[in-house]
């Protein structure tokens, strides 16, 4: 029940407050008598100063005075001589009825048996005030005298009071109290439930907005419209959400970068140990036939046939000085000594001339089909690109299909302001999950490494490595029939 803060909060101010109105009703009961007692008889002891000190002259003056001091105090008041006899009394009475008479020869006897009683009031002016109970003990007085001087003469003005009023008054406060005890509770207990709501109402909600933001939803809307601690603990709180929003968008992204660091790591050290492995069948296959063939030599065996021995070793020689040259290429590409030599240089002329070594290539199964607009100039390192030309023109070489059809179209022209250098050879065509893995060292279309189409692997990655050291956009896509190598310039110039 009191996990709650309204509860704790609404239980707090009802107890409270009750114990409050109980001690509120407690002291009223039981203290209110005595405290109206001791106020009515310093009230009736001041009043009577006051009146014995006012200037009376005449009878009817007296009289009028008497009357207004006991209308105005709800009391009687009396005026005896020395001797005990009644000289005024209210609206000229002589007779004093009922219980007065009672209390006054009580009084009267007091004097008589304490002298003392009698030089206080007349030689030290002072005002006395005692109680007297009924002799039934039905009611109680208080009575009020001091000495007043009358026609020069010392006389004593007596005031009495009935007790009955008071104890009237007290048992009504004690019945009165119990309805507004009650009633108060009844109150209470509302007005503690409301102030409790209003309070919590809004911790509740910021509590709701931790527990989303517990589970990692920075987007709930947070309730900041309040200007006291509690708008400044919703400031707080939407403040700390943006802030682990922004750390925990900045950590996702670490964190994929991270994994695009790892998967990168993973690939390189994948493609480094098959680096390792295709070198070593690149390079073993031509090896074991050199070191056979040299042996069979020396040995004598095949003499007949040692031409044919000596061309083989001279081809596996030239395929291994171009596999190591590819791989010197290569590692320089990729090395921080790589550098650009750029110039502006005639394209549409390099591409001739990168070509021209293949023109004469198997001609009764492939043709060249040249389509050069203009002579276009870019900005580069010819060198460099002439080297990605006679790449691209051998591997497209390579993997054409041969027979009647086959061809390798080589179009220079302009598109939508870029320059575009298209080299197509059809028929080809390329698995599209392939395509992305063609760039990788060593890769090659044919998984059973046949030699015979004398390809190291290592062109298209020097192609890339070059490509991209210009920051050329380029591409390599199946189209139609064939297979097309594409390249984009922006900064280039026209010659008719």
């Amino acid at each position: 029940m009191f996990k709650s803060i309204s509860n704790k909060l609404t239980f707090i101010i009802i107890v409270l407050v009750s114990l409050l109105l109980l001690g509120s009703m407690l002291f009223m009961s039981y203290s209110f008598e005595s405290y109206y007692t001791r106020t009515k008889k310093t009230a009736l002891a001041e009043n009577l100063e006051s009146f014995r000190n006012r200037s009376i002259t005449a009878n009817d003056t007296l009289i009028e005075s008497i009357n207004d001091f006991e209308t105005r105090n709800n009391t009687r008041l009396f005026i005896f001589g020395q001797n005990g006899a009644l000289q005024y009394m209210a609206y000229g009475g002589s007779k004093i009825d009922g219980d007065y008479i009672e209390i006054i020869n009580r009084f009267f006897g007091d004097m008589i048996r304490d002298s003392s009683l009698s030089e206080r009031l007349l030689s030290q002016q002072a005002i006395i005030s005692r109680e007297y109970e009924r002799q039934d003990g039905s009611m109680n007085y208080f009575l009020t005298a001091s000495s007043i001087r009358l026609q020069g003469s010392d006389s004593f003005a007596i005031s009495i009071s009935s007790m009955v009023p008071i104890n009237e008054s007290a048992r009504t406060i004690k019945n009165f109290f119990v309805y507004v005890f009650m009633g108060g509770f009844a109150v209470v207990v509302i007005l503690a439930f409301l102030i409790s709501n209003t309070v919590t109402k809004p911790i509740r909600k910021l509590t709701a907005s931790s527990k989303e933001l517990a589970h990692l939803n920075f987007d709930i809307p947070i309730d900041m419209t309040q200007k006291d601690e509690i708008g400044e603990l919703a400031e707080s709180l939407s403040t700390l959400s943006m802030n682990l929003k922004s750390a925990l968008g900045e950590l996702s992204e670490k964190n994929k970068l991270l994994e695009e660091d790892i998967r990168k790591s993973q690939k390189l050290e994948h493609q480094r140990k098959d680096f390792i492995r295709d070198i070593s069948h690149e390079l073993k296959t031509p090896i074991t036939l050199i070191q056979g063939y040299t042996e069979g030599l020396i040995d004598g065996i095949g003499e007949d046939n040692k031409e044919e021995y000596l061309s083989i070793i001279l081809d596996e020689t030239r395929n291994m000085e171009k596999l190591v040259k590819d791989m010197i290429e290569l590692s320089y590409t990729e090395s921080q000594a790589f550098a650009l030599n750029c110039a502006k240089f005639n394209l549409s002329s390099a591409l001739v001339d990168s070509v021209t070594p293949f023109l004469d290539y198997d001609s009764r199964n492939l043709k060249f089909n040249f389509n050069i607009e203009k002579q276009f100039f870019i900005i580069g390192d010819r060198i460099k690109l002439s080297t990605v030309f006679r790449n691209i023109f051998k591997n497209a070489i390579t993997y054409t299909v041969k027979n009647e059809e086959s061809r390798i179209d080589i179009g220079l022209y302009e598109e939508k302001g870029e320059l575009i250098l298209k080299i197509l050879n059809s028929p080809a065509h390329i698995d599209e999950e392939e395509i992305g893995d063609i760039w990788i060292q060593f890769y090659k279309k044919d998984k059973s490494r046949q030699r015979t189409e004398g390809s190291s692997g290592l062109g298209l990655s020097i192609i890339k490595n070059i490509l991209d050291k210009h920051q050329y956009q380029y591409s390599l896509r199946n189209e139609q029939n064939g297979v097309a190598f594409t390249i984009k310039f922006t900064d280039y110039d026209v010659n008719p």
